[in-house]
């Protein structure tokens, strides 16, 4: 028999199981736990219970097997039968609900409450009806304080670690977060501004949309996949949607029939972005097949030639012009595709902005006809494009109010940076609801015009 003090009236002495069952010990050979591992007794009193709410009286409070569980009884004073009204009613027994509560001391938690059930005593009724439970969540077997922390958490943690220290099944978790995301998004309206970008982007070990605001540099959405129908939805729900103006979008079929679909006043454009990579996709053919046929030598001396190649002719300093020509002399082909190149970007910049589309078109004919059937062929994927979503690619050169590129905004890279860092581990929906919602849901309506780009760049810029 274990020696010990004697428990105060109240108290229940119960011992702390960590691994499985007790063994004996090597130090006393007594039936218990080793004394190596330095456990003391777990001592539990009623006052310790969690209290619920002033409508409740605990009668007990026990811990089994890693739970603390309280047994407790509902006092709320009898009301209105909630069928039809009539005041007054005869006791039709008793029940027990075991709800899940907050977790305490690392340990789950469940509360058994006795209820009292009630038979409405008017003869036109005498329908049956239970008390009311005050604190506990409607439809659900936990109470509302555990309901809360359980969005909370999922904003930073796995649904499945959620679920183990609670002792609630995974997909309560999942059913209780969207709920919360379904209260927020009917609270927070996102507002839409005059120039937008649909930018598809890959994060999170799934294809995303994402969904800018360019006049502002303000992120509005991060879309779970990329849909058509979740793309629609995500459009009609922004709140004025007629100022819309014109809408930034790749070669993406899926991104122009939702645009057409739910802006048809919108003007889409193609993200000049897009246009650069196809552009530097020739390009970098027509220099693979330049370098094939130079030395060693001359290849090392081209060392860097890529990023001079890509970068704008506006941004290159006088001692790089220099190091671009010097290649062009030995390389003349090299010099027909990087002109191509240069001519249909530079299309783009401000000071060279046309007034009217058809005229940058005329332009990039030009240039095309200059190019020569040795280099045209390195550049199919530019033509092949350009029959097809030629009038999109013209959109960009004409007088768009508000129009911000992306490439002033954030670029794709950038982006699924951004995403990836909310979240790593996480769902979408937690991430989507960490960068575009506030800590709680409001209690009154608000309009925002997204989430700013700048603040959700710092944590990037100081790695």
């Amino acid at each position: 028999m274990l020696c010990g003090p004697t428990p105060l009236p109240g108290l229940l002495r119960i011992p702390r199981m960590l691994h499985g069952s007790p063994h004996p010990s090597p130090r006393n050979g007594l039936m218990g736990f080793d004394d190596s591992r330095s456990i003391a007794p777990l001592r539990l009193h009623l006052a310790d219970a969690p209290l619920l709410s002033p409508h409740y009286k605990v009668h007990s409070f026990s811990e089994d097997e890693g739970t603390l569980r309280v047994g407790m009884e509902c006092q709320v004073a009898l009301g209105a039968c909630p069928h039809c009204g009539v005041k007054g009613a005869k006791s039709w027994g008793r029940r027990d609900q075991v709800i899940a509560d907050l977790p305490r001391r690392g340990r789950a938690v469940q509360l058994t409450i006795t209820f009292k059930r009630y038979r409405c005593s008017s003869p036109s009724c005498r329908k049956t009806f239970s008390q009311a439970l005050p604190a506990v969540a409607d439809h659900r077997a936990m109470t509302q304080r555990l309901c809360r922390w359980v969005c909370e958490q999922a904003l930073d943690r796995t649904y499945v670690s959620i679920a183990a220290e609670a002792r609630i099944d995974e997909k309560t978790v999942r059913s209780v977060f969207a709920d919360h995301l379904a209260k927020m998004q009917q609270q927070v309206r996102t507002l839409a501004a005059p120039c937008l970008a649909i930018v598809p982007i890959t994060a999170l070990n799934g294809e995303r949309y994402v969904i800018l605001n360019t006049t502002h540099g303000m992120l509005i959405d991060v879309l779970e996949h990329r849909q058509e129908v979740g793309l629609t939805q995500t459009l009609k729900t922004l709140k004025g949607s007629e100022k819309v103006g014109s809408v930034s979008i790749g070669f993406d079929p899926i991104a122009l029939a939702a645009l057409q679909a739910t802006l048809p006043q919108a003007i889409p454009f193609i993200d000049p972005r897009e246009v650069q990579g196809v552009l530097m996709q020739g390009l970098l053919k027509a220099r693979a097949v330049v370098r094939s046929a130079m030395t060693p030598y001359s290849c090392r001396k081209m060392s860097g030639d890529v990023e001079l190649l890509e970068a704008s002719e506006w941004s290159l300093t006088d001692d790089q012009r220099l190091r671009l020509e010097g290649w062009f002399q030995q390389s003349p082909a090299l010099r027909k595709a990087y002109d191509f190149k240069r001519a249909v970007m530079a299309l783009y910049e401000p000071a060279r902005r046309c007034a009217e589309p058809h005229l940058a078109v005329k332009a990039i004919e030009v240039a095309w006809s200059t190019l020569g059937p040795d280099m045209a062929h390195h550049f199919s994927a530019f033509q092949r494009l350009w029959a097809q979503w030629g009038r999109y690619i013209a959109n960009a050169f004409g007088p768009i109010e508000g129009l911000r590129f992306a490439w002033d905004v954030a670029t794709v890279c950038e982006l699924q940076q951004i995403v990836e860092r909310s979240g790593r581990g996480n769902s979408i929906q937690a991430v989507r609801a960490k960068m575009l919602f506030p800590p709680s849901v409001p209690v009154f309506s608000m309009s925002v015009p997204g989430v700013s780009l700048t603040r959700l760049r710092r944590p990037l810029s100081l790695k």
